[in-house]
Order: structure tokens, then sequence, then C-alpha cells
């Protein structure tokens, strides 16, 4: 028995186990809550949409006429991409069996379920995978499906065994499923969570060190205040031959700047003497 995780501590639980998820509108606060209450929750359960549509968002936010939504928690995509739909209570699981029910707060084998005595909707988290269920789901939705139900467990401290299918719980369904009718090995699902809960999250990619650029403070800086350069031949010294790069610098600008000062000069007496040469001409009568 537990309370449902707060909308904070679900993106923090998704943020620790790396799982990749989107959010679809006020999902925070879509819910059928005005129904009745939601938790305390003892499981999550697995299903399918039905169908190989690509984008089943609006399906599991709006439902049907006669099933409003939202229909899930959770969608995931063909692509493995997690879509937070809704948080509170949700048309997802039904009416189920309550002997079911107890297997799964205990966590132990579950019987066959042959009641529709229990609302799952207020007990149970669900996801629904987008998927005909005639066919196996892709490695990617299975993936984010363990990954998914890990993170859950992990926060309620439970096991793979409080993860359910629809077709364990509610009398008539078949869902997840791998083929028209069949509903996948649950057995096999509970134990891949295990396994994965066992793993612990998905650790933080850690930076490259070697591609990280050292601080300025400690590069360049101190080779720029270094004597690194030799002197210009115009200032020796024996004691003390090199000059730092911004001594050097300012040096070669002084140059620069004495250089083209002379050069103005030049060239303004060379158009004085031009001038006067053509006066000089143009008396002696030569222009």
């Amino acid at each position: 028995m537990a309370d449902p995780m707060t909308p904070a501590q679900l993106i923090s639980q998704l943020k620790k186990w790396g799982v990749k998820y989107q959010e679809y509108g006020d999902w925070q606060q879509h819910n059928r809550n005005h129904v009745g209450k939601w938790g305390p929750v003892h499981g999550f359960g697995w299903h399918h949409t039905g169908s190989d549509n690509e984008d089943q968002r609006i399906l599991l936010r709006k439902g049907y006429t006669d099933l409003p939504g939202p229909l899930s928690h959770f969608g995931i995509a063909q692509t493995g991409i997690v879509w937070l739909i809704g948080w509170g209570r949700a048309n997802h699981a039904g009416l189920g069996d309550d002997d079911v029910l107890a297997a799964l707060i205990a966590e132990r084998n579950l019987p066959v379920d042959n009641e529709a005595n229990t609302d799952g909707n207020s007990r149970l988290y669900g996801v629904e995978f987008w998927y005909s269920g005639s066919h196996p789901m892709t490695p990617a939705q299975y993936e984010s499906g363990i990954l998914l139900s890990a993170a859950i467990c992990d926060f309620h401290n439970w096991t793979g065994a409080s993860i359910l299918a629809h077709g364990e719980w509610q009398p008539g369904k078949w869902d997840p499923g791998y083929a028209p009718g069949k509903m996948m090995d649950m057995d096999n699902v509970r134990e891949d969570i295990d396994r994965r809960l066992e793993m612990g999250p998905k650790p933080v990619p850690t930076p490259n060190i070697e591609a990280v650029p050292a601080p300025k403070s400690e590069t360049y800086k101190e080779v720029w205040n270094t004597d690194s350069m030799k002197k210009p031949a115009t200032h020796p010294s024996v004691e003390n031959p090199y000059w730092e790069p911004e001594s050097m610098l300012r040096y070669a600008a002084e140059q620069a700047a004495e250089a083209n000062s002379k050069m103005h000069d030049l060239l303004a007496e060379v158009r004085y003497n031009q001038a006067m040469l053509k006066q000089i001409m143009k008396h002696l009568g030569l222009s």
C-alpha cells in the first residue's frame, strides 16, 4: 500500500532512471479524480492500445464517448518515448479480480483472474503501449516499459511482482499481446524488471574531461605573462634576453605606428616636391 507519486516525484524518478519521456498537455492535472479517489496504489498495469498508429496521444488523453480519458498515465510510442498523459485516476484497468489484487499487494504469484469485482483504476498505475497486440511490441517499447517499471518499483520499494498485465487483472482481456488473442509472458517481464532493478539506475553520463578546456586562469594567463619571446635586436640584454608576449606586441605596434607616421611624412614631402617641380617646369615653359 502506498500513496501515488506526485508529478514532481515522478519526474525525479524518470530522470534518475534515464527514462526518455515527453510531457503532453496539462498531464499533471488531467485525471478523473471527480469520479473517485486514486490511491493507495498497489501495482503497475501493462496494456496495449489495440492500434499501430504512430501517434496515439489524443486517443489516450480524450478516450471515447463511453470511456472518457485519460486512458492511462503513460503512453509508450514505437520509438520508446514515454509520453506523460495524465496523473490521477485514469480509465485503464477497470474492474478486476480481488484475489489478484491481494496477491499483487503480497507480491506473490498471481492467481487466474475469474472475477471482476474490484476497481483497478483507483489502485494501479497504468501504461498503454502503442501497438495492436497482434504482434510483438518494438524492442524500444519493451526496453522503455522495463525501465519505466523499474523507476516506479524503485520509488515504492516494490519488485517486479508488483507488475501485472491487463489480461491478468480483468477476465476476457489478453493485453499486452504478442499475437492475436495471446498475452505476452509476464513472468519473463517481471524477471527482466527485477534484473533491471538489481543493475540500479542508469549512470549519469560523465563529461569527457580531456575535451573540457582548462580555465583561462590556468592556461593562457600564466603563459602570456612569462618572458618567452626573444627581444628585438634594438633592445639587447644579456641579463634578460626575453620579453613577455604582451611587451613584444606593444613594441611591434609602436614600431608600426612610427613607420606609418614616417610614411605619411615621406608622402607629404613627395607631394610637395612634385608641386614645386610642376611650378618650375611651368615657369620655364616646359609644361
